[in-house]
Order: structure tokens, then sequence, then C-alpha cells
């Protein structure tokens, strides 16, 4: 059994802190080990989501102080890369890093590309809490594409009561395919959702495995299959070797339909990366995909210049499908906090040789 006396807290997100600091009392009779909080506010840290701001090089001197001595903290890859790029040797004595976040990939980004050494702390990734809202999201994305909410929105501001033949020629989803493209937690929640309303769920795996919790989902490891068969296509992939640029080199040429027929929307939930920003626009160019519903991108912020904006097929959302809530941060620490304690394997703890 290992023995912590204190736990980091170094985050963007509103309340966090307190949410930790509230859930305590409530883990008292679980655990062995109560660990002091150590919290840092510091100016250099502010915002959330996309407008997050951090300047490590105005850190102030008790901040390194406190994190020289962490052993377990709890922040945003992000933040946590932009420190130990400015301050190597920030967390000199870090044993564990808590991700608030499902991605992790600013780790492996800005610290890991040119090293040959893994750290020798453990990450884990926050993970278990994204599936239902991130589900939501691409279910009302889809039911918004195919009933035409945003069509009707714009024949409200012109006073037309039915302006859009395009409103009245909606598909019932249960006659339509979605095709998923990375079947993790969050992509199972999404299939469960879409099977509610009736739809034809294909899973893309790169690995041929049994994934037996959600049933009526057919399994694949053929991506020009997956991506033939669907009418809505969404992406959950993570940003990892193996799934950066994916999606390049015409592969979208596969969803090209043939004798009339529609081609199918594609939906990004996962990382900009699997495909570049030219490359998608070519495939809507070429009608290889008929929209794309995009909430994360190849460059985030998206840049003013990019075609994509006003693209008359692309609908562009700040990376919110999914965002972490303050309330959901102590369950998933504490179960890890327990395994840590007692020398377990840690939940959702991230493959350093794989990238995730």
């Amino acid at each position: 059994m290992s023995t912590c006396r204190s736990v980091t807290i170094f985050s963007s997100i509103p309340s966090v802190v307190e949410s930790i600091q509230k859930s305590v009392a409530v883990n008292e009779l679980k655990l062995t080990q109560i660990p002091h909080l150590d919290i840092i506010r510091d100016a250099s840290l502010t915002g959330y989501g996309g407008t997050v701001n951090f300047n490590p090089t105005k850190l102030e001197p008790s901040t390194l102080e406190t994190l020289s001595r962490t052993e377990i903290l709890i922040s945003e890859p992000a933040v946590v890369a932009d420190l130990l790029t400015h301050h190597p040797l920030a967390l000199k004595n870090l044993c564990w890093l808590q991700s608030t976040y499902a991605g992790v990939d600013p780790i492996f980004n800005q610290l890991l590309d040119s090293k040959k050494e893994f750290p020798a702390w453990r990450l884990t990734r926050f993970a278990g809490k994204f599936g239902p809202p991130i589900a939501e999201w691409c279910l009302a994305r889809i039911i918004s594409q195919e009933r035409g909410f945003a069509l009707t929105a714009m024949d409200q501001t012109k006073k037309l009561w039915a302006g859009s033949n395009e409103i009245m020629n909606y598909r019932y989803l249960s006659s339509l395919t979605l095709t998923i493209l990375g079947c993790g937690d969050i992509g199972r929640c999404i299939a469960r959702a879409a099977i509610a309303f009736g739809m034809r769920v294909i899973g893309y795996v790169h690995n041929p495995r049994l994934i037996d919790d959600v049933l009526d989902v057919h399994y694949t490891t053929d991506l020009k299959e997956a991506l033939q068969a669907a009418d809505y296509i969404v992406s959950i992939l993570p940003s990892t070797p193996g799934t950066r640029g994916m999606l390049l080199n015409n592969v979208l040429s596969s969803c090209a339909v043939k004798n009339g027929g529609k081609s199918p929307v594609l939906l990004n939930v996962g990382r900009g990366d699997v495909i570049s920003e030219a490359e998608l626009l070519g495939a809507l160019d070429q009608d290889y995909i008929s929209a794309a519903i995009l909430d994360v991108m190849e460059t985030e912020p998206l840049p003013a210049s990019s075609l994509l904006w006003e693209h008359p097929r692309v609908v562009v959302s700040p990376h919110v499908s999914g965002l972490t809530q303050a309330k959901d941060v102590p369950d998933v620490f504490w179960d890890n906090f327990k395994r840590y304690t007692e020398g377990s394997e840690l939940l959702y703890q991230v493959d350093w040789t794989k990238g995730y």
C-alpha cells in the first residue's frame, strides 16, 4: 500500500477545486487515506475549454515550489505540456497526473515527439463521463440535419411559412445507417442512442475483438465497407500515430454514391487531425460527403481565414460536444486514488507506447 500525503490541483475548470473539496467528506468512509489538498490559484492560468490562457513564464515562485513537491496532480494536459516545456523540472516528484480531459494529445505532441524515453509518471484520462453528452450532441445534429432546423430558422428571419422544400423531404432515422469510427466508451454510447432511434449501426474497429455490451451493432475492421454503407459517419477517433490522417488520400471517395442517391454526412467529435482541412473541402467539392458537421478542427481555434467558416455545407462547433463538468471530476479521481494507494492498476491509464 502506498502513502500519499497531498494532492495538487492546478486546473482551469471552474469549480473543480470546490467540487473535490466537497467530495472529501463523502469519500472519507471509502478511503484508508484522505490526502491534504494543495490548491494552486495562479494568475497565469485563466479561462476554460477552448479559451484557456496559461503563461508559464509568469508563474509565481510559490506555485513552482508547490509543483516541485507534487506527487499527484489534477490538471489539464495542455497546461502540463506548457509547464514542462518551459520548466522541465517543475514536476520532478510527480508520480501520477490525473487529466481533466479525455484527450491527452498535448502531452504527446509537445513533450514526447522528440524524446525517446517516456515519462516515469503515470497519466490517466478523464473518462467514463463523456458518452451521454456527446451522444446527445451527435443525435441532435443528425436530427437537425434531417429535419432542416437551420433552414427553418432562416425562413423565420425572412417571415416565410414554408420557404424550403428540403424541410419537407426528411428521412426517418430508422431508415438510416450510422457508421461509428472508434468504438470505445463514447462510441458505444453513441451506438446505443442511435439504436434507440432505430438506426442501423456499423462500428469500425482497428483490431478485431468482441464487444458484446451493445447489441445489434455490426463491427468491422474494413474501413471501406464501413464508409460505403453509411448515411452518417461519426468519428470519435483520438489523435494517435495510427489515426492521424486516417481519412487522407481520398479515403472518403469510398462514400461516393453511384446512380444517384445522397452521399453521407460526416460528423467529427474526436480529433481534427484525422483529415486535413484541404482534403475535407475536396471531399465536399467531389460530393464524397454531402455535409460536414465539425466539433473539432485540424487547427483550433479555427482561424478566421479558414474556408470552413463560410462553406454552405459545413457546420462549425467550437469543441463543445462534451465538456468536462466539475461535478464529475471527483468520482473519477477518487476511484483512481483508492487504486493508487492500494497499488492497483489505475483506470483509464494511458499506454505511452500506443499514444492513448
